[in-house]
């Protein structure tokens, strides 16, 4: 229908009161008023407004989102709620090193599909263009920031999930380590030229576990290891299982 939001999250919020219904239960339930919250291809600020409503004005909110018109609507969203204050918005990509790279562009709407890499696999958005965006590191910010702890970090991104892990080695190392939403699809790490079980194999390195999680957001058990991500998968990797 014409009177539908023209954003492919905004709709989805429209229709069903959330997008991505399962991970928004997890996120909710695992933050507590206090905590401090990675929002890695924050859009228009889905995850960022309830992690601010979770983590409330004790807690902290660091989104970052390379679009320019996505961080646009971001800021306006979270100056419409009253989190300034928690949030603060980053308009660059995460990545594994400083520098600029390629965002793919589609249509207005579409840009939860951009991507710092080449792929193209989708008929209904196909790319447009490219636009140059700063890249910088999670381990750069938090040294930048003076962060001391990250609780929670929700990475939709689009097939980048390894640089940005990559470019955290030293968060990662930490016995404290932060807890990890991600995707798993390899139609989106193909235009990066990896594999996303290279992802899965990088944080078992890094002391992480997968975990998967049910429709209550309740974490429901180890993740079995697939032949591959064909099927794409949300997980959950933490060093010890998260509450």
């Amino acid at each position: 229908s014409s009177d539908l939001p023209n954003d492919v999250i905004g709709r989805a919020i429209y229709l069903n009161g959330m997008f991505e219904a399962d991970e928004c239960r997890f996120v909710m339930s695992f933050l507590k008023p206090g905590m401090v919250f990675f929002d890695i291809g924050a859009n228009l600020g889905q995850y960022t407004l309830l992690a601010a409503q979770q983590v409330g004005p004790t807690g902290k909110v660091h989104s970052f989102e390379p679009s320019d018109r996505m961080f646009k609507e971001l800021t306006f969203n979270v100056t419409l709620n009253n989190f300034n204050d928690i949030c603060q918005l980053n308009n660059w990509a995460v990545s594994d090193t400083v520098g600029t790279a390629r965002l793919s562009c589609r249509q207005v709407g579409a840009e939860v599909f951009g991507s710092l890499g080449n792929q193209d696999w989708l008929d209904q958005y196909p790319v447009t263009g490219y636009k140059q965006v700063q890249t910088s590191t999670l381990d750069k910010y938090m040294s930048q920031q003076d962060i001391e702890k990250v609780d929670l970090i929700k990475m939709d991104i689009e097939g980048a999930e390894l640089l940005a892990l990559q470019g955290a080695q030293q968060l990662l190392a930490e016995p404290e380590a932060p807890v990890i939403v991600l995707e798993m699809a390899d139609v989106n790490t193909q235009g990066l030229g990896y594999q996303a079980m290279e992802t899965w194999d990088h944080l078992l390195t890094m002391g992480y576990q997968m975990y998967r999680f049910d429709q209550s957001g309740c974490i429901c058990g180890l993740a079995k290891r697939p032949e591959d991500f064909t099927i794409s998968q949300n997980l959950v990797a933490a060093k010890r299982i998260p509450v």
